[in-house]
Order: structure tokens, then sequence, then C-alpha cells
């Protein structure tokens, strides 16, 4: 190789650029960015084979929140979900968007939420209900109404049976009813102990939290997955109309949360968090390698060889991958923390070299030393990281395959390309570069210490290596909690703790999925005996059991269609127009029909006492005061009280038509549209929600609430099952991958020295490193946590690189004395720059990436101590 890069570097950069230029163009065109989560855990993983299943029969259920805090003032509150909602509902982004339950969607599904003795007695006024669903005028109905009650309380109601009885006084009654209910003076209307009043407009009912102050606006927002930031277009949307709204209503908080926002804003802070420590990273990164090297060419040609390198590895990520995954994006800074190293080692060893040979010399000489250790560097780094194929965990696998390729490539860019550069920067100058560097060191000094002191050294590593020991129990912490790795100050995660501190974890739930309504009581009941399960949401909070006779009842009522009876006109001429004399007599029916009434079923005959003195209150309020017939002010009256008449029977005919559209429907359609998707699929199965009952943020709570929802059904899915598997697989893949690794560094290690001396000493440096690395993150007080935790098995890949380079410069030496010169000095600065390219994320805002600066800066320091510290010791002990 270092034949061919000597004779013909021109067509070892043109091939480079060339298939670094094939490269960007095909990751270009072909490299896509899928940021949907769930495609980081492996879809042959049962608990997601289940999930994909339910998301397959529901769709996506994944809303966020828009939260509304009115304090005590409700009336505001609802003011200002009904102005989010409004303003919201016209954007193309936003698929669904709900604030509460009409009215009218609460009277479709009444035939299937009353009791079956309320359906029962709607049912019996079915010839009411022809009248009432039709255009007939107030005065039409009334006089239906008493004409039925004339029958049965004249002398006709003996030729009657008792079913034609029954019949007529109901379908007379509900008329009647209809009328009585016309609100004047700010007087109530008739209250219905069923809740179901025909007459009354219903309030919408809106999404609150179950203590009633917050009010939820729930939205769908349209997912691109093919951007970091799934939801980002409607997000911004969304959040201006908060700030509008806001603006609009002083003293109401407004916010967002709910876990697509949660994970957008995790994604653009951590997305510009490492796009702006990897540029810083790789900016002083570059003025530290100028300074130690005292030049500027040669490490802006490194810089250039790496840009190469990143090239390639983008090409196979799209050849070898096809996308770039949430865990798979870390890539960058794997590169600019690891890649670079080999670049530095390469132009040590040129530096060093060129002092007393020739660029033709010192090109073989660097690739016979540093370009043996970068290969066997770069093979255990990118073994680590290939160990990922044996992990259960989908996302992990992907970072696997295109870091380890990344890091081969990188280590050919830096051992193929960066030396062809530097033999055509220095053709010109033959002649031995005796300019003095930092890097290279002094030829003798390493030799004249021999083994003095290296007792002492070692003592000194064992007892820190002690202390750390017993102070790791006490310090060590794993942080599961992912809401606490989320920046400070973001808006979703403050309102997220607002949401849970009054609701545990209303936004989550497990879902259990069956095929009939009987089903959904067998699961609920099942579930209501479990503690850690809080709230149960099911089809059935909204309808009662469907059986045989409440379909009969049904398709009785929907039998009564709407029919226009012929209005009579009274003797005023008026068209419709409702008199106090048919009021009066209407009255007097009911007081008789409650007269006979009133020792078989006094609740009855009370009932039809109220309406009876409704009526009588409506013929007063249309009754001319005497002398002032013609006074506008009474003329006034008298038309308010006409209008509010009809405007009573007509509220009964829309909540009658209401009802007959919905009871026409299927269950599905005619539930209200805010919880449709949630409660029934497409197909017709059921859904029943299962809510936590605490946090289950915490790993403990998280644990106990899965047992039990398992408990109620083993096949449970939803958002809980598939965090809690997927975090229960990656801490399995992270602890296979870290001792896979080290039995994979041990194999790779021997093979390249070939003796179990040499291989005991380098891993010994390496577990040091590993224990100084946990010791100091535990005093520090940097948890270990779920964005931090894979970088053991990265320290394990990296930090034995330290140790090899210094092996194998130990082993240049021979029987002479040990002199690293500028190995030991390349060790130290590529543990600075490795510290460096991952240290810089100490600066990010959201916690996770900062603690993973924090690990991966400890322990490249501390590996590197190890290595040049205790393993030169160690090597002269042995001697």
């Amino acid at each position: 190789m270092a034949t061919i890069i000597v004779n013909h570097p021109w067509r070892v950069l043109l091939v480079a650029a060339f298939l670094a230029t094939t490269a960007a163009w095909y990751a270009a065109s072909h490299l896509v960015l899928d940021a949907d989560t769930n495609h980081l855990i492996g879809a042959d993983r049962p608990f997601m084979i289940q999930f994909n299943e339910w998301l397959e029969e529901f769709g996506d259920l994944e809303y966020l929140y828009v939260v509304v805090d009115s304090g005590e003032d409700l009336t505001a509150g609802d003011s200002a979900v009904r102005d989010l909602v409004h303003r919201l509902q016209g954007m193309p982004n936003l698929p669904a968007v709900h604030g509460w339950i009409s009215g009218d969607e609460q009277w479709r599904l009444a035939t299937r939420a009353m009791s079956s003795s309320d359906l029962e007695n709607l049912v019996q006024g079915g010839d009411a209900l022809r009248i009432l669903s039709g255009d007939a005028p107030a005065s039409t109905v009334l006089r239906q109404g008493t004409e039925r009650l004339s029958q049965v309380t004249g002398l006709s109601s003996f030729t009657l049976d008792d079913t034609e009885r029954r019949t007529l006084a109901a379908s007379g009654t509900l008329l009647l009813e209809s009328i009585a209910a016309a609100r004047i003076d700010d007087a109530p209307g008739l209250e219905h102990d069923s809740g179901f009043d025909l007459a009354s407009v219903r309030q919408d009912e809106f999404l609150v939290n179950p203590g009633g102050r917050l009010r939820f606006v729930e939205i769908l927002p349209q997912k691109d997955f093919g951007s970091l930031a799934a939801i980002e277009v409607p997000l911004a949307q969304i959040r201006a109309v908060m700030t509008e709204v806001e603006a609009a209503h002083p003293g109401i908080d407004i916010g967002i949360t709910g876990k697509p926002v949660l994970q957008a804003d995790e994604l653009a802070i951590s997305d510009a968090d490492m796009t702006r420590c990897a540029a810083g990273a790789f900016v002083v990164i570059a003025i530290i390698f100028m300074f130690v090297f005292r030049d500027v060419r040669r490490p802006l040609l490194a810089m250039l060889a790496f840009l190469f390198a990143f090239a390639w590895t983008y090409g196979a990520a799209a050849l070898l991958v096809g996308r770039l995954n949430l865990l798979s994006i870390v890539f960058m800074l794997v590169l600019v923390g690891v890649g670079l190293d080999y670049g530095i080692h390469v132009v040590a060893r040129w530096t060093e070299s060129r002092r007393r040979s020739t660029a033709e010399e010192a090109t073989r000489e660097t690739i016979r030393t540093a370009g043996i250790g970068n290969l066997f560097g770069a093979t255990t780094s990118a073994g680590v990281f290939f160990l990922a194929l044996a992990t259960d965990f989908g996302g992990l696998r992907e970072l696997g395959i295109i870091a380890g390729t990344g890091l081969l490539l990188c280590v050919i860019a830096m051992c193929l390309v960066l030396p062809a550069m530097l033999v055509l920067s220095e053709r010109r100058r033959p002649e031995p570069d005796p300019r003095t560097s930092m890097i290279a060191g002094d030829v003798t000094e390493e030799g004249r210490r021999g083994s003095r002191g290296s007792l002492g050294i070692l003592a000194l590593g064992m007892l820190v290596s002690g202390i750390f020991v017993f102070t790791i129990p006490a310090g060590f912490r794993f942080e599961e909690n992912l809401l606490a790795l989320q920046a400070d100050g973001l808006e979703s995660v403050e309102w997220e703790h607002r949401v849970l501190a009054d609701s545990s974890s209303a936004s989550w739930f497990a879902a259990v999925v069956v095929d009939s309504e009987s089903e959904v009581s067998a699961v609920s009941a099942r579930a209501s005996n479990h503690p850690e399960i809080g709230e149960i949401r099911s089809v059935l909070d909204l309808v009662e059991p469907a059986t045989p006779e409440r379909d009969r009842l049904r398709a009785s009522f929907q039998s009564f269609t709407g029919t226009d009876i012929e209005s009579q006109i009274d003797a005023d001429g008026l068209l419709g127009a409702v008199t106090p004399t048919m009021l009066r007599e209407a009255r007097d029916r009911l007081q008789a029909l409650a007269d006979s009434a009133g020792s078989i079923a006094p609740d009855a005959a009370d009932r039809l006492r109220l309406i009876a003195g409704r009526l009588a209150s409506l013929a007063i309020a249309l009754e001319p005061t005497l002398g002032r017939v013609d006074d506008p002010l009474e003329l006034e009256r008298r038309r308010q009280t006409r209008a509010a008449i009809e405007r009573s029977r007509q509220i009964t005919g829309d909540s009658i038509r209401a009802m007959q559209a919905g009871d026409s429907d299927t269950l599905r359609d005619a539930l209200p549209a805010a919880l449709r998707a949630r409660l029934m699929s497409p197909a017709g199965k059921f859904q029943v929600e299962l809510v936590p009952a605490q946090d289950i943020w915490e790993s403990d709570p998280m644990a106990r609430f899965i047992e039990a929802v398992r408990e109620v059904d083993p096949d449970v899915t939803g958002v809980p099952i598939t965090q809690f598997e997927s975090l229960r697989d990656m801490r399995r893949s992270f602890l296979l991958m870290g001792g896979l690794s080290l039995i994979l560094v041990t194999a790779l290690v021997w093979i390249d020295f070939r003796t179990i001396r040499q291989t005991i000493m380098v891993m010994t440096v390496l577990v040091i490193g590993l224990l100084w690395t946990i010791g100091a993150t535990s005093l520090l007080g940097v948890s270990f946590n779920m964005a931090n935790f894979f970088a053991i098995p990265i320290l394990i890949g990296i930090g034995v690189d330290s140790a090899i380079h210094m092996m194998h410069r130990a082993d240049e030496c021979g029987d002479g004395p040990l002199e690293f010169r500028s190995t030991r000095t390349a060790v130290i600065l590529t543990a600075v720059t490795t510290g460096i390219g991952f240290g810089s994320l100490v600066f990010a805002r959201h916690l996770g990436l900062q603690s993973l600066g924090a690990v991966m800066a400890i322990g490249s320091i501390a590996c590197m101590l190890s290595s040049v510290v205790l393993l030169p010791a160690l090597i002269r002990l042995w001697r």
C-alpha cells in the first residue's frame, strides 16, 4: 500500500474524490431520515408485532394537547377553548381538533345511552315522536297533545284497552311537555329525572381533567417522519395560535404537551445541540491540531481526509441501511470524536519520521507503524459497534452498522488518502524536515527514565482504583425517567408536569382490544381490581350494553319518522298561534290525568302536575292585561312568549331528529368525534383504555402498571408497553454489548500481539480506565441514563486504541530503552480530541446529551491516563 501511495498519489486522490462525490450523490438521492421512534424498535419483537397490529386497527392515536388553565374562572377557560378550536380547525395540517362533545353529539347517542326504562317510555310516545320530528307548529302540537289526553280522560276512555290508554297518555304528555318547557322571564326549564329533557338545549361538555380546572384541546397533527421534527410545521402553527388566543384572553394560561410535542421539542433541541457542538468541536480540534503540530498544512490535510471519509460514510449508510433514525444520526459525533484520532496518529508519526527521512520514507514508516496501530484500533472500535447487530434494539443495530462502517472508512481515509496528500504536499522538499513540534518529543529523554518510579506509579493507580471501588456503590445512579433528561425550562415538559400533578398520567394509556361490548365489561371488571390502574375508559362510559330488548326498542323508535300535520287556523286568523284557552284546556287534561294516576303512580302524577302548572303560567303570560291590550310592551311580551313556545317546540324536534340520525348510524359513527377513534376501530373492534394511577415516567410505577395491565389481558398494548419494553431492550442491549465488547476486544488484542502477557497488560489498563470513568462520574454526580449508557461500549472500543498504540510503540523499541515519544503525545492528543468531540455536549441544553458528553469526556481522559501512565509502568515492571 505504501508503494502505491508513494508512486501514484494523484491516482489515490482522484479515486478517493470520485468515490466521495459518488457517495455524496447517492446519499442525497437515497438516504432518508426516519424520525418515527417506533422504527427504533425491532419490528420482529413480540410486543411490537402487537403494537403494529393495534396501529393498523385503530390508526394514529398519538395526540398532542393544548392545555388551558383559567384558574377559578371556568367560563373564561371555556371561551378560550372555543377560540382555540375555531382558529385551529381551519388549518390543513391538523386533521383532527377536538375541544368538547357538542349537544348534538350527545343527542345522537341518546337512545344508546339512556336507561332501558327511559328508552321504553320514549318509545311509548311514538305517535308524538312522529309529530315532533316533523314541521308542525306549536299550536298543532298543543292541540294534538290535548286531543290524546281527552281520549284518555273523557268518556271515550272506556272503549280503550290498557295498552291504548298508556300509549295515548304517553304521547299526549310528551307533546304537551315540549310546549311547557318554554322558558319565559328567566324561569328554569323543566327538569327531567332521566337527564334527557327533549326540550332542553344540551350544553357542550368540554374535555377536562379529573379536577375540572384544566381544559384540553386534543389535536392530531399531520406527521412527516421524513423530517427530524415530524410535526414541525403544524406545531409552529399551533403555537402561533396559542399566542394569539392567550393575548385575546388575559388571565388565561395556555400550554402544550403530549408525546408528539415532547418528542418534537426534544429532537429540535438535541439536533441543534449536536449540530452546534459537532461544528464547534471540529473547529476546536482543528485549532488544537495545528497548535500542537505547529503547522497548518498537515492538520488541514487530515481534516480534508476526514471529509472524504464523511462522504463515504453517508454513501455507505444509504447503501447498507437506507435511512438515518433518531439514534443512528449520532454517528456524526462518533466520527468527529473518534475518526480524527487516526489522522492524528498518522500525522504524528509522519512528523517524527520527516525529521530524519524523506517524504517517501516517512510514508512507508508511517504506514508500517501508525497504520498498523490504526488498523487494529479501528477494528476493535468498529467491532464493538458491529456487536449491536447481536441486540434486539433495531435503532442500535442501525447505529452499529453505520458507525462501525464509518470508523473503518475513516481509518482507510487516514491511512491511504492522507499520506497521499502529505506526499504531494512535500514532494518539492525531499530532504528531511528538521522543524520541531510538540508532537515529536525528545529522542533520548524517554529512554533515560528506564523503570524508575514504575512501582510508585502502579501503587498510586491501585490506590485511586481502590478509592473508586468503595465510592461507586454510594454515588452510582441510573436515571430511568426520560422526562428528567429533557432540557430545563422546556414548555412542553413544564406543562406535562402540571398535568401530572393534577391527574397522574392522563395522556398515557394501555390498550386492550376486544370484539364485543360484553368483553369490554369483563375487561373493565378485571381492571378495577388493580390499584395500579386509575381511570378505565371505554365505550360503556357513554352507552348502555346492548341487549335484545334494547335493540327491539331502538328499532321501534327508528320506525317513527316525521310527518307534517296540517296546521289549524285559530279565531284570530294567525297560522299556528297558541292561545291562552288552548293552554288552559291542555292544563285541565293534564290535571285530570294526574288525579287518576295519583294513587297508582304518585311520581308520575307529580310530574304531570308540574307540566300543567307550566302550561298555566304560559297561559297567563299570553293573556292580555285588562286595559292594556294594545300596549306595545304587552304586545312584545306576548310575542316573546309565543316565540319561546315555538323555540321550545323546535328544540324538541331538533333533539328527536338528532336522536333518530344517531340511532340509524352504526355505534362507531354515533360516537362523539372527540372519542370515536379511541373507543372503536373502523372495523368495529372496541378499545378499553387503562390509565395509570401514578406517574409512570418513573420506573417503579411503570413496572407495577405494566404487570397489572398484563394480568388484565396478556395481549395488552399501547405506548406504555412499547416504552417499557424498549427501555428494557436498550438496557439489555447495552449490557450485552458491554460484555461482548470486552470479549471481542480481548480476542482482537491477542490476534494483534499474539502474546498473553501483552494482552493482559492492554486489557488491564482498559478495565482500570473504565473503573476510573464510573468512579469519577459517580463522585461528580453524573448519572447514567438511557442517553449515555451506550458510552460504556463505545469507551471499550475506543479506549483500547490508546493502549494498542502504546504497546505497538513499545514493541518497536525491542529490548532497548522505551521511547514512546510522538506516540505518547499523539495518544494524549487523540484523547483530548475525543473528549472534545463528545465533551462539547456538556454545553447542550438537553440534559441527556449533557450527561453523554460528560461521561465520554471523563472516559476519554481516564482511558488515556491509564494508557500513558500505567501501561508504560507495567511494561517496565514486567521487563
